[in-house]
Parts: structure tokens; sequence; C-alpha cells
């Protein structure tokens, strides 16, 4: 169950609406710039999607099919759609979302200790958010005291659930999420479980700490950050930062959370998802995922949790065999229309062809590929559908969460996929990162490599974490290359 932005504005009253700081205020005035170093995005979801890409037709083009002239453009000046576009579902998106171009999992590549694996593509997928070189038994998962971004965010934003979900279930090294010790934490395929184990049987935010008070633990956090940010602004500024704080003690009674049903839920049991996590029809992958995506933006919308992964299928379910698209008169006079599998044929042999082979293919193989774009798209509806009842401005839950998509395996065949990996940073975060932009990061025939890495400590530096400078493999801590933030993409 979801409020409307008029319901959720009435419901804060013209008080609150009246403290609202006004968009052309926050745009390029002082209290934009600390409001990003002392309050910041308030939530973090990543999310991914399976089989590689082919980066020449993931980019965005000139109007005319060139590449983007420059290293930095606006997305708005660039085409989305034509010959096997990847990215046309995310068009309506393109003011919200940054496409990074050149980004690369170099760690996988260093190979700096014994038990390490280097040599096989599959191994990016947990590297990707624990920066850390993949093991070499890669069946166990264990990424070696190597938490991911999202456990850390976790344990450094306070909340109860960190939301760990997935469209199908997924084996241990196929994880998106590794705890503190590096070991894999398994996902939910079940939005009803998801929901469950974030609205009812969650863990407080330390042991021993009850849940009511972690609550009054994270609205303190929230308003101690407003009260910082007020300290350091006069005039009209910090007249409407103090009307804002007084709105809240006044409509938020007690020091707990929130008002009753401020965050879209008034029964629990109402906002429970209806359908299970089992994808019986291709029809069931975009349904599974609007559910999850669901659950999260519940239980970002009512303070539970901070930081979710969502895993958007892996290689082998193989539903993008049944996208007609993908079921082209010429891959199935190669693969058979009753044996045809989109993975194991058709990602498998793309990067094997050249020249015509590899134009048929690409048909086939981009269509599936579209396909991941349309269900990101469907997880920002979901997203942006729910206001944010702590923004009083009146933005979604969207408008506050930096969304982190990125895919399995990046540009190149099976065994070499650490190059030119997808990445697409969307949703909030617009005060400290660029959004609405193309970056390319590098040239991207050379051998020059930009670690990902450096996407890693952008993100934790604008949630808040601003002392981060590296976040990754403990043996590539003191390497320069690897330190620091994406400098192309903070704002």
């Amino acid at each position: 169950m979801t409020i409307s932005r008029r319901q959720f504005a009435a419901l804060l009253g013209t008080g609150a609406a009246g403290a609202a700081i006004a968009p052309s205020l926050m745009r390029g005035s002082l209290l934009s710039r600390v409001r990003a170093q002392d309050e910041g995005p308030k939530r973090f979801l990543a999310v991914r999607s399976p089989h590689g890409v082919d980066r020449d037709a993931w980019i965005p083009r000139e109007p005319g099919g060139a590449e983007p002239r420059n290293a930095d453009m606006d997305l708005m000046d660039l085409a989305f759609e034509g010959g096997n576009a990847i990215l046309p579902p995310l068009t309506p998106w393109r003011d919200r979302i940054t496409i990074l171009d050149g980004l690369d999992t170099q760690v996988c590549k260093e190979g700096t200790r014994a038990g390490v694996r280097t040599f096989h593509g599959h191994n990016e997928q947990g590297t990707m958010l624990t920066g850390a070189q993949p093991p070499e038994d890669r069946d166990s998962g264990n990424f070696d005291n190597h938490p991911s971004l999202d456990f850390f965010l976790h344990g450094e934003l306070g909340a109860r659930a960190l939301i760990t979900a997935s469209v199908e279930g997924t084996g241990t090294w196929k994880c998106m999420s590794y705890g503190e010790r590096g070991l894999p934490r398994a996902p939910q395929a079940d939005p009803r479980t998801v929901y469950d184990n974030a609205f009812a049987g969650f863990m407080p935010v330390m042991p021993g700490v009850d849940p009511d008070e972690a609550d009054r633990l994270v609205l303190g956090q929230n308003v101690a950050a407003l009260r910082r940010l007020r300290d350091r602004l006069s005039g009209i500024e910090r007249e409407r930062l103090d009307a804002h704080l007084a709105a809240i003690s006044s409509r938020l009674p007690g020091p707990g959370g929130f008002m009753p049903g401020a965050c879209g839920i008034t029964d629990p049991a109402s906002a429970r998802p209806t359908i299970s996590g089992n994808v019986g029809a291709f029809a069931d992958v975009e349904r599974v995922t609007r559910a999850h995506s669901q659950v999260i933006a519940n239980a970002f919308a009512c303070g539970v949790s901070r930081v979710a992964t969502l895993q958007i299928l892996n290689d082998y379910p193989n539903w993008h065999t049944q996208l007609p698209d993908v079921r082209t008169p010429e891959i199935l006079a190669r693969y058979g229309d009753d044996t045809f599998r989109f993975h194991e044929n058709l990602v498998h042999d793309y990067w094997s062809a050249d020249g015509d082979e590899r134009a048929i293919r690409r048909v086939g193989y981009c269509a599936g590929l579209r396909y991941n774009a349309s269900l990101f798209a469907a997880v920002l509806e979901e997203l942006d559908a729910m206001p944010d009842p702590q923004d009083p401005r009146g933005g979604s839950i969207l408008d506050n969460t930096i969304v982190f998509w990125h895919n399995e395996f990046g540009h190149d065949g099976h065994d070499n996929q650490h190059t030119r990996h997808p990445a697409i940073i969307a949703g909030g975060g617009g005060s400290v990162l660029k959004l609405g932009r193309y970056l390319r990061l590098r040239d991207i025939a050379s051998s020059d490599r930009v670690p990902h890495n450096l996407l890693l400590t952008s993100i934790a530096q604008a949630m808040g974490r601003t002392e981060v400078n590296y976040f990754g493999d403990r043996d590539l801590v003191a390497r320069a290359n690897y330190q620091g933030p994406l400098l192309p993409l903070m704002a």
C-alpha cells in the first residue's frame, strides 16, 4: 500500500509544507553545498543483471550515429535509439541517470597473492561490490575478509534491515552481497519473505539494541545532521531550516520516528506482496522484479532499511531465450528452435564470431540486454512512485536513493570480461554526483584501465562517508590508481 504525493503533502500539513526548502534556493546555494556534505542521499540500492554487454551497442550516440564527441556530455544531446541499441527503455530517465563508459574491474587481473583467480570472467560478479580479487575456489564464494559496499554502508548508516533480494535464486559464487568476513550473503528470492524479514524478522542495528530504540537512533542521527547544518547557515536559509525542524517536532510525535501511516503503510499486512518468487513463466520475471522493488521502496520509506541489493536473474535461468526479438530466424537456424538457449549458445558464442556472423548474433544478443534495461527501468518506476516521508520538498524514494546498476560481466570474450564494464548511476545524489551525463572515463581503444574501486569510493563518499578514500582489496590500498573517488562523476 502506498500514498500519493498529494496525500503525503496533506499528511504533513501546511506547517511542514511552508517549511519546505524551495528548489530554486537549493540550486547553487550554500544550503545545497552544505546539505551535500552533512546529509547527502539517504539510501543505496545496487541492482545487477546478467549476460555481459556489447559496449558499442550500450552507449548512447550522437544523432547521426557517431560516438559521443566529448568525454562529458548531457544525455539530452545524445540518442538512445537506433540499430541494436540496448538502452532505449531508459530514455525517459535520461535526466536522472549517468552512464559510465570505460570502467574496468581491473582488480580481477592483479593476482597479488595465492588463492585468487585471474582467468575467468564470472568472477567479476562478487568483485563488483567488494572491490576485491576473486577467490580461486569460485564455488566457495569466499572473498577473504572483504565485505561488500552494501554491507559496509548498512553498518555505517544505521537501520535495522539489510535487504538482499533476487529474482530467482542463485549460488554462492554468484552473490552480490558479502558479510564482514567476505562470505556470501545468500539472497532471498521470494518478495513475501523479503518483506517479512524487513518488517518483522529483522535484526537491530546492533546486537542487544531494542528495535524501537534503533529507530530512535536513526531519527536522532537525521535530526542531528539537520541541526549541524542549521548552525552553519544564516539569514533566510537558517530561518527556513528552523521552520522545518519545528515542523518535524510538531508533526512527528515522540522520539521514535514517523507519524503512523506517513511511510505509506498503516497495516503491515496490507503491503505484503501477494506473489511468490516462483518465476513460472516469462511474464513473471517483471512481476517479481516489481514486487521486490516495491518491498525495497516501502522499507526505505518506513526507515526499516537504508541499503539493499537486487539481483535480477543470473545467467542460467535463460528466460531471455523466450524473447521474440532474440529468437530470430537466423539464430534459430543455427541452434534449433527447441534446443536454443540464450546463455549457453548465444552469449557463449557471441564474442568468438566476427563479421557477418557477429552481426547476426548481435541482433538477438542486444535484444536480451535491452530486456535487462527494461527491467531496470521498472525498478526506477517503483522507487519513483513512492513518496519519501523524510523529504520536506516532497521528493520520491528514488530522488533520495543512489542506485547503482551493473552487469555480471564487461565487454569482451567469456574469459576476458574485466574491461568496459557497464555501469549506470541513477536516482538521487544530484548534489554530490553528476546526473544526466554521459561520462567517458578513458580512451576506450587503449590499454589504460580505470579501476571500478574508484566508483565504490565515490558512492561511499556520496553517502556521507567522506573519510573513505579507498574501498576494495587489501593488497591494493597503497596503489595511487586505486585511490580516491571517480572524479568525473563527482559534482
